[in-house]
């Protein structure tokens, strides 16, 4: 069975609402469903208003409905400390960043994620950037492994509370 096409546009700050309520519903899937709060105590409106400041921010679409959200950024997260920099394969060669990623629960497992890691793995390819990174919960091991299956590789990690940590994670492209 072929699964529906994926419209994947970058979208400037009249989205906000839009993208926020992503977040927003990520936030309280991840909170419910896998006990992991790190969204919800980090995630604002004004922090994902900020992203438009300095990010590309992608919002993708199935059937003409919102499915899910990334942001992305040759800029480093500003809560990378240099010694999680330097977990990367190659910390200063060029690489895109990526945050903000999340797909709304009821169009999970529907290749909304694949295709947008794809998009941006073209992106990467277009601007000759040679890797992507980002980080992730490393309690979420569905996720972890997700990302594994696509050629992201674990680089370190680091801890951000007792049972939170946080796994550097990048692809060579």
């Amino acid at each position: 069975m072929k699964l529906p096409t994926t419209k994947i546009e970058k979208v400037g700050v009249d989205k906000i609402d839009t993208v926020w309520g992503i977040i927003r519903e990520d936030s309280e899937w991840l909170s419910k469903e896998k006990g992991l709060n790190h969204w919800s105590d980090w995630y604002t409106k004004e922090r994902v208003k900020e992203k438009f400041e300095d990010w590309d921010v992608y919002l993708a679409y199935r059937n003409s409905k919102v499915a899910g959200t990334m942001s992305v950024s040759e800029k480093k997260l500003g809560y990378y400390l240099q010694e999680s920099i330097d977990m990367f394969a190659e910390p200063e060669a060029k690489a895109l960043y990526i945050s903000m990623f999340g797909v709304k629960p009821n169009f999970q497992k529907q290749g909304v994620a694949s295709d947008l890691l794809k998009k941006v793995e073209k992106v990467a390819k277009e601007k000759e950037i040679e890797y992507l990174r980002f980080d992730c919960r490393e309690e979420y091991t569905d996720l972890v492994n997700f990302y594994l299956k696509r050629g992201y590789e674990k680089r370190g990690s680091f801890p951000e509370a007792e049972g939170e940590n946080y796994l550097m994670m990048e692809k060579k492209i």
